[in-house]
């Protein structure tokens, strides 16, 4: 059975045929072949290739808007780590091919999937989605700062 159903795929194709603008690249970066296998050495990822799937889904929904590189962090270590990539699977989303700053660790479904499609119709439209208070803070600060946003539904 697919993780996404047919009918919301062709919903997500409609709502990005009109809503998406400008390109997105999206960078999964994961761990394939280690199957739902967690060894004691943290070797595995039970949810890797659902989130392979979940990102080609995303490609396929607007492959002219859409670019997908995945990154298997067992071949490239090293490129994990330089984009501060430390555990997988790690959906990064940027309007253009640097290092996504917007990360989704962890399979983004249930809850966080929302999330996810809305991040990829602001990063497409090049849209914050702040208040101009928000954005003059922001504008304010002289060092680089990290935000961090934790989701769950309960």
């Amino acid at each position: 059975m697919a993780l996404i159903p047919e009918q919301v795929r062709q919903q997500l194709k409609d709502r990005f045929e009109t809503v998406l603008t400008g390109p997105v690249h999206l960078t999964l970066y994961t761990r394939p072949g280690s199957s739902r296998l967690i060894l004691p050495a943290g070797v595995g990822c039970p949810t890797c290739q659902d989130a392979r799937e979940m990102a080609e889904l995303l490609r396929d929904a607007a492959p002219e808007k859409i670019i997908l590189e995945v990154v298997d962090v067992s071949r490239d270590e090293e490129r994990a780590l330089a984009d501060g990539v430390p555990e997988v699977p790690t959906i990064a989303l940027a309007s253009d091919s640097e290092t996504g700053r917007i990360r989704f660790q962890g399979l983004p479904t249930g809850t966080e999937f929302p999330a996810l499609i809305d991040a990829v119709e602001r990063v497409s439209r090049a849209e914050p989605g702040l208040s101009e208070d928000s954005l003059a803070a922001l504008a304010k600060l002289t060092e680089p700062t990290e935000v961090m946003v934790f989701a769950t539904p309960t």
